[in-house]
């Protein structure tokens, strides 16, 4: 418990010392209105400043997108990081130091401990080590050599922190001498292998690509044989052109994409994110003027990566593979094509032509030939299943080719996130366009492509259900339009919300498992830790810092906003912090005391309505199934009755 209260209490300390106005303002360019400040949204293409930042609250919200939370609820949405890492953040900028979380264990003695923050440090003081040696080293001539001949500038060696691992067995383990953590996280990272009960560097002998997460912070490393070199003709080096690190605590492949952090900003602007395959071919990119080009490492373009690309403010995402048949190969796969669409980003694919990579195609035909390509030649991900699947078929005489090809398409385009949008949403248009050019290419009826489609919908939709299937509980990420309170149980967070002693009298009266809403689950539960572990009130103020979820602060603001207009519906201004604490007051008044007390004992009984049909429905059920005489289960029933009444 004494854990639990230590963070409660630094996340506390370090949200008041956290000035919210200037946090946002160090991202956005803020005003001044009345009391608040407002600024351009960041989440969506916002014409006139709608985020509303309230200083003396200390919340933000745009009310055009529903965003909206606290300062580590913006700190996780700009920088897209989850709450721990926003912590760190936030305790970085304050100074004010967290409590250690055992993640790893240190010194042999157990004495030290290791977080995921040291493991940030250690990586990227090794990556120094890397780049200091390639710059210095006489060894790193002929890696220098490598980088000038692949026409790699100095500023590029410089922007991407290229380093150089040197040959020998003992550099890197001379340098963490006396350091016994940090030789333990080097082995954590995977830049330390053991052999013959000695350490040596994984990379050893190497052209170093630090790999770095969207905050700049070294997760990993990539590290290529030199051509020439004195490894290149070792056998188990020259079958293993690249090593990389492998999956920790803070480095996933399938999460984090090259060149990243340098090309957020660029993405931001331009709304385009274009996606290559190497290490180079992000560089290359970069040097020509393309610097929002960013790299997947080692694996296929996935979810998880369009979605922050998407989170970064990418509107339009073109993947630029190789043009050989392996890039085709990958950029043609099942599963890439189905992500492409799931996401429902506007997603297209370049093919380059001759065979060439994207670096190769810069050196040899320049920016100029790449942006002609990328205005004219990018076929949008649907026009690009299409081609993929109906290759080398005869859509006209092959009928059996013709009929697979169609059901190939339609299953990926079941996968489209088409549930609640409407008519005029950009992905619903797409796919409608889709489906009238399948109809006429295919030459078979409207009707029967749209039943092939709901078909494949359906059992889509069954997998998906059977996957997301949960026990009890939902965790907020993970929330749907059923999660949420019913007319009651909203009615009860929101008379909680304007006074917060009425949750004692709902705590006497109505059992947690009464409640139908997991969401209202959650707010119940953490009010009864916040008043009978942490001897805090179950405010606002106190449940906003004791929920790390961004959806369900931003779902707190949202009822605080609801019960203030609900019970003070004359009031037109906005709802700042100043009018919502004044409004808080008067309702603390006794003229409000017998409103307050009526609307409990309405709310109770509503509870206890629900609970007796409940009841009585369970018991009809167990009547009806049991081995009763018919004279005898009528009586019983008569006798239910009565009583429900």
């Amino acid at each position: 418990m004494s854990n639990t209260y230590d963070r409660t209490a630094v996340k506390e300390r370090i949200r008041d010392a956290t000035d919210i106005v200037e946090l946002v303002g160090h991202y956005l360019p803020l005003k001044r209105e009345g009391r608040n400040f407002a600024g351009r949204c960041p989440w969506h293409d916002d014409t006139r400043p709608s985020l509303k930042i309230d200083p003396t609250r200390q919340t933000f919200r745009c009310f055009v997108c529903d965003i909206g939370g606290d300062v580590f609820t913006f700190v996780q949405k700009i920088e897209n990081v989850d709450f721990r890492e926003a912590l760190e953040i936030l305790s970085d900028k304050t100074g004010i130091p967290l409590p250690k979380q055992r993640s790893f264990k240190g010194d042999d003695d157990g004495n030290s401990e290791i977080t995921r923050k040291e493991l940030f440090h250690v990586a990227d003081w090794v990556a120094k080590l890397y780049h200091e040696a390639l710059l210095y080293s006489d060894e790193a001539d002929v890696v220098r050599e490598y980088l000038h001949e692949r026409n790699v500038s100095t500023e590029a060696i410089a922007k991407f922190n290229i380093g150089y691992a040197p040959i020998d067995r003992n550099w890197l383990p001379s340098k963490t001498k006396n350091k016994p953590n940090r030789s333990k996280i080097l082995e954590i990272i995977g830049n330390f292998r053991q052999q013959q009960n000695t350490s040596s560097d994984f990379f050893r002998g190497r052209l170093i690509f630090p790999i770095r997460d969207d905050q700049g912070r070294t997760v990993a490393f990539g590290g290529r044989v030199i051509p020439n070199s004195p490894l290149s003709d070792d056998p188990w080096h020259k079958d293993r052109k690249y090593l990389n690190s492998p999956e920790t605590t803070i480095f996933s492949k399938h999460k984090v994409l090259y060149g990243l952090d340098l090309a957020k900003k660029r993405i931001h602007d331009t709304r385009r994110a274009l996606i290559v395959e190497g290490y180079t071919d992000c560089m290359t990119a970069h040097q020509f003027g393309f610097g929002e080009a960013v790299a997947v490492l080692g694996t296929a373009l996935g979810p998880a990566h369009i979605r922050l690309l998407t989170r970064m403010g990418a509107e339009k995402i073109i993947l630029m593979l190789d043009g050989d048949k392996a890039g085709q190969k990958k950029a043609e796969s099942d599963q890439v094509l189905t992500d492409f669409i799931a996401q429902g980003a506007d997603m297209a694919v370049l093919t380059l032509p001759e065979g060439l990579d994207p670096c190769d195609f810069l050196e040899k035909y320049g920016a100029d030939a790449l942006n002609t390509l990328l205005e004219t030649e990018t076929v949008d991900a649907l026009e690009h299943v299409f081609r993929a699947k109906t290759r080398n078929i005869d859509l006209k005489n092959n009928i059996i080719g013709s009929s697979n090809a169609l059901n190939s398409i339609l299953e990926i385009i079941a996968h489209a996130p088409l549930k609640g949008t409407s008519p005029d949403d950009p992905i619903r248009f797409r796919i409608e366009k889709t489906l009238q050019n399948l109809s006429t290419r295919f030459v078979m009826p409207d009707d029967e492509i749209r039943r092939r489609l709901k078909d494949k919908q359906q059992k889509v939709a069954t997998r998906q259900t059977a996957d997301d299937r949960e026990p009890t509980t939902v965790s907020p990420e993970r929330w749907n339009k059923d999660d949420l309170p019913d007319l009651l149980e909203r009615n009860m967070l929101e008379l909680w919300i304007m006074d917060p002693t009425a949750i004692y009298v709902f705590w006497e009266r109505i059992l947690p498992e009464q409640l139908r809403s997991p969401i209202t689950r959650l707010i119940y539960d953490q009010c009864n830790d916040l008043i009978d572990h942490r001897n805090r009130p179950a405010t606002f103020d106190n449940l906003m810092t004791a929920f790390d979820d961004p959806k369900m602060k931003q779902f707190l603001i949202e009822l605080e906003t609801a019960a203030c207009r609900k019970f003070f519906p004359n009031e037109d201004n906005d709802i700042d912090s100043a009018l919502r604490d004044e409004l808080t007051e008067r309702w603390k008044e006794p003229e409000f005391k017998e409103l307050k007390e009526k609307l409990i004992e309405e709310i109770i009984a509503e509870f206890d309505r629900r609970e007796a049909g409940r009841e009585h429905r369970d018991k009809v059920n167990l009547l009806r199934n049991a081995e009763l005489s018919d004279e005898e289960k009528m009586e019983q029933l008569l006798a239910l009755q009565r009583k429900f009444r």
